[in-house]
């Protein structure tokens, strides 16, 4: 065990004893005090891993019945009871699907035709294909396809030095592209569902997929673009010849044409999005319910590409714990007065400040927590509610402050510590001080963004 992962430990075990010695004079009940200390010493865990992810979600069902947050299990496991648990598996699975199939390295090889051979110009269309896949399929099996390409793409550079620094523009764009891209349609991310979920519950107003399109989609082309423009100029990559890339591209050995299971997966996939935007007009097609019909013919005898043994085994079971975990928790925040408390400790009273103001401060504070608790179903879980309260007391639309949390929250790449990134860190291919030096003013511009985006689309679409 590392030095990290033995403090991890330490540290999380103190977290739980050291709640209490906590007095409720600080404006918590002994419950919320519990809460807030079994929630500290979850991410403690979860960020050092001293134990692996699964299990230590798996253990933070136990900790919230044995420290009294939850009076019984079944409320402990109340989260493993939403449907979004069931569109992180379904999502697991159309993503195997495409990446089984030709289909998102034909989608690189369209884009790197389009923009050119120069190595800007791959690292712009490699941008392109992960937020066009992200759009659709879960970002962390995104990254995890793609990264495999660039890793193959990187052996075109036959310097060492010159593999080693545009290394580090492919593999930290990379994640920062699928997590920009997963803000382009409700289905691109597990925390736009959860927020959705979140604003119909908390506050009766739905968000449809086509409305969600109009508001995410300008904002994560002008964001990748704008990514790609800092990267390069942070990290520019080496040049080369465009004999490399045909060669590379050539080594894809892609099918010139589609066989029967890609033209499969192509139409399931068509069928999907066609559906998710009817679900605009008609409620009944469902986010979940049609990835789970789409899903489900993606197994079909002789027709299908999946089979349940290998799919079972490829699927991330440590987010399908992390997110079910951390839903249990955020309802745990709300209900026993930490989300409150804490909202009414940094934004108390009313906020005398212009609508574009307020959505940079929210944005920006959204960022700041993620450096602490980089799990974002952890923060939309605790944040939520509290955040629809405190737009009524402010006299402003809930969905201005859920929108300004979910986009923020999604796109968590200021260290490499959520589970995006860490796919390409874990390549070694960067160091964590590296992916700072382009995040930082990549997060700030979404938050400017944000804030003169948001109120024009949202009153566009009659929200405000």
């Amino acid at each position: 065990m590392k030095k990290v992962q033995i403090a991890g430990a330490i540290l999380s075990i103190a977290v739980l004893f050291g709640m209490f010695l906590v007095p409720e004079s600080i404006g918590l009940s002994r419950q919320g005090i519990n809460t807030l200390g079994v929630l500290i010493a979850v991410i403690i865990a979860l960020v050092t891993e001293p134990i692996s992810i699964g299990i230590t979600c798996i253990l933070g069902v136990a900790l919230m019945v044995i420290f009294g947050v939850y009076p019984n299990i079944s409320g402990a496991l109340s989260g493993y009871t939403n449907h979004i648990l069931f569109f992180v598996l379904v999502s697991f699975g159309i993503s195997e699907a495409i990446a089984k199939v030709p289909l998102s390295k034909r989608l690189l090889v369209f884009m790197i035709r389009i923009f050119g051979a120069k190595s800007e110009r791959v690292l712009l269309a490699l941008m392109l294909s992960a937020a066009t896949m992200s759009s659709i399929m879960s970002n962390v099996a995104t990254t995890a396809v793609l990264v495999t390409v660039v890793l193959d793409f990187l052996r075109v550079y036959k310097d060492a030095d010159a593999r080693s620094h545009s290394a580090k523009a492919f593999m930290i764009g990379l994640p920062i592209a699928s997590m920009l891209g997963g803000m382009i349609t409700p289905a691109g991310s597990p925390l736009n569902i959860l927020g959705l979920d979140c604003l119909q519950k908390e506050a009766g107003i739905t968000v449809n997929f086509v409305q969600w399109m109009l508001i995410g989609t300008p904002v994560a082309i002008v964001m990748l673009l704008f990514s790609w423009f800092v990267i390069i100029r942070v990290f520019k990559p080496a040049p080369i010849d465009k004999a490399s890339t045909d060669a590379y591209l050539a080594s894809l050995n892609i099918p010139s044409h589609f066989d029967f299971h890609e033209k499969y997966v192509t139409f399931i996939v068509c069928c999907m999005f066609c559906l998710w935007i009817l679900s605009s007009w008609f409620p009944v097609l469902n986010i979940t319910v049609v990835g789970t019909v789409g899903f489900t013919f993606l197994f079909l005898p002789r027709l299908g590409v999946l089979e349940w043994n290998r799919y079972s085994k490829n699927v991330s079971w440590a987010s399908y714990f992390l997110i079910g975990t951390m839903m249990s928790l955020g309802s745990a925040l709300s209900a026993n007065g930490v989300s409150g408390w804490l909202v009414d400790m940094f934004f108390s009273g009313k906020m005398n400040l212009s609508l574009p103001f307020v959505i940079l401060l929210i944005g920006i504070t959204v960022f700041l927590m993620l450096i602490p608790i980089p799990i974002g179903p952890a923060l939309i879980s605790m944040l939520g509610a509290p955040f629809v309260g405190l737009a009524v007391s402010w006299g402003i639309s809930p969905v201005v402050l859920i929108m300004t949390l979910v986009l923020c929250a999604a796109n968590c790449f200021l260290l490499p510590l959520d589970t995006v990134p860490l796919l390409t860190y874990a390549t070694g291919t960067y160091k964590m001080s590296d992916m700072p030096k382009v995040s930082i003013i990549i997060q700030l511009v979404l938050a400017v963004l944000l804030a003169l985006w948001l109120p024009v689309s949202l009153g566009i679409l009659g929200f405000i």
